[in-house]
């Protein structure tokens, strides 16, 4: 082992074969990227529902979930595959 704590990266991040689900969920954040791989996934088939999840924060404008849903229709994901959460915080 190279560095003392490589063992703590090795548990964290790590991949699994994407299988099949009945949702994909997107925990609340500002940054698109979540939503964008989300959208991706539905687009493959992976899943006919997106859940995108976050109430209101400093960090939007809207609701988290305002915010992610708004990609996920722009990058073609129909609204009614995308549901509800908006009312998770970060407290």
């Amino acid at each position: 082992m190279a560095y003392p704590f490589d063992c703590i990266s090795d548990f964290m991040f790590f991949e699994t074969a994407l299988e099949q689900a009945d949702v994909i969920l997107v925990p609340g954040g500002s940054q698109p990227q979540l939503m964008e791989r989300a959208a991706e996934l539905y687009h493959r088939g992976f899943a006919p529902y997106i859940l995108p999840s976050g109430g209101s924060t400093l960090k939007v404008t809207t609701t988290e979930w305002e915010y992610l849903r708004d990609i996920g229709i722009q990058l073609g994901v129909p609204s009614e595959a995308i549901l509800k959460e908006d009312t998770a915080t970060d407290t």
